[in-house]
């Protein structure tokens, strides 16, 4: 079966100076960009921080990443580059591609986002995008890897969104944008 979507990130990845500059900043760099954009968006938006909304997102990034671990031990996709015998654009492990480590992790910030800052998850679902085409730019990935990746994201958002918590769990931990007293220094 033909990538077309991986075949025409490649190509344009690999085109001029440019494209391959910009490819190479959104499979490698853009992740960590995205990090340090969540953390400000999260800290700007504290008053929404709940006990169970930090529950949640210890769940959907543990349970994603152990979902990842698991399925690649099922399904077998070798990287791109390993496949058409080229250079990749960045430095790549030799393992199994799928699924995206990257693209898990850009999906889980913007998706957690859902729980702490509603009106942010779409510019970080962009960004996951831009970071997933990265990755096809790059020779790192097929398609079906970051799309694999982003699956695992949504279903096991889903599944954790419903987990039942207590009511109590729901309260505001900084409902008036100040540490809770218990973690104020005296």
């Amino acid at each position: 079966m033909t990538d077309i979507v991986q075949r025409w990130a490649q190509t344009l990845a690999y085109t001029d100076g440019l494209t391959r500059t910009i490819a190479i900043f959104f499979a490698g760099k853009l992740v960590f960009v995205l990090v340090i954009a969540w953390l400000l968006v999260v800290f700007w938006q504290r008053s929404r921080i709940t006990p169970a909304s930090v529950i949640r997102l210890v769940l959907l990034l543990a349970v994603s990443y152990i979902a990842a671990k698991l399925v690649s031990h099922v399904v077998s996709d070798p990287r791109p580059y390993l496949v058409q015998h080229i250079k990749p654009l960045i430095q790549l492990s030799t393992d199994n591609g799928f699924p995206s480590d990257h693209s898990l992790l850009a999906w889980a910030l913007a998706i957690s986002l859902v729980w702490f800052a509603p009106s942010a998850v779409w510019p970080f679902v962009v960004g996951a995008i831009l970071v997933m085409l990265g990755r096809l730019g790059v020779a790192a990935h097929h398609t079906f890897d970051v799309t694999g990746s982003a699956l695992i994201v949504v279903v096991v958002a889903l599944i954790v969104s419903r987990v039942p918590l207590p009511d109590h769990w729901g309260q505001r931990l900084f409902a008036d944008r100040r540490w809770p007293a218990f973690l104020r220094v005296p």
